[in-house]
């Protein structure tokens, strides 16, 4: 039950050894530093740091008498009186850790334009769907088909994995196929991947992934087409390559 009730304190936002020592002093019932120390089975020195610190969030109080001081647990009402104060802190500070966010995503994205921008122009003018993630399997762009296509803009799912598209109907094998072929730096083309919209809905689309080294970084290139349409995603497939290509031969 004390293991039980020191995960709840714990999941308030207080280290283990503060919900420790705030359920030895409830326990105790009014008590000196060393006594909560003997309950908690903690050095005294450490109790007394941590009891200051309870008292300053309104978690414990004290009086002298004959010159000790003794020290009570205040009403675990308090706790949860604490915790609301901290949420509606964090909900006031949102709107400021948003825009930090956005503003660093802005960053990031300024900086990878001169490394990215060759294949960002070649996703644009493809007629298929395509999406660019990095090495982190983290989406860095998709043109404006892909987005028709999901329903997401970019800036929706920029940094996030692209699993958030798995609808669950695709059978796991694929996915160890893929990245089998990936790490081997090879191809992976299959009509078997079945992917969700925003909206909810599922579709069945000719998949072909492949990684593409440029300026030093490792890229994921998906293409998404109808089955008749796999020339033209080889035609696609083969500009990414080719501009990989000969910037290795510039890096040379």
């Amino acid at each position: 039950m004390v293991k039980q009730l020191q995960k709840v304190i714990e999941e308030l936002g207080y280290s283990p050894n503060e919900a420790k020592v705030y359920l030895a002093a409830l326990v105790l019932g009014e008590a000196h530093v060393s006594d909560i120390a003997a309950k908690a089975k903690m050095p005294r020195t450490s109790v007394q740091v941590i009891v200051d610190n309870l008292h300053k969030d309104g978690l414990m109080n004290f009086y002298v008498q004959r010159r000790y001081k003794y020290w009570v647990a205040e009403n675990p009402e308090r706790l949860l009186a604490n915790f609301q104060k901290r949420e509606e802190a964090m909900r006031e500070a949102l709107p400021s850790l948003a825009a930090m966010r956005k503003a660093s995503r802005g960053t990031r994205r300024r900086g990878d334009a001169a490394g990215a921008s060759l294949f960002r122009m070649l996703a644009d003018a493809s007629p298929q769907a395509v999406l660019i993630a990095n090495e982190d399997v983290e989406i860095e762009y998709v043109n404006a088909v892909w987005e028709k296509e999901f329903g997401y803009s970019l800036d929706e799912v920029y940094g996030k994995n692209p699993r958030m598209l798995q609808s669950g109907k695709t059978p796991r094998e694929v996915y160890e196929r893929i990245w089998k072929a990936l790490k081997a730096g090879k191809m992976f083309q299959s009509d078997e991947v079945v992917d969700k919209r925003k909206d909810g809905t599922l579709f069945n689309l000719l998949a072909t992934i492949f990684p593409v080294n440029h300026g030093g970084r490792i890229f994921y290139i998906q293409i998404l087409d109808d089955i008749t349409g796999a020339k033209r995603v080889e035609t696609t497939k083969r500009h990414f390559l080719q501009i990989a290509t000969a910037d290795l031969g510039r890096m040379r």
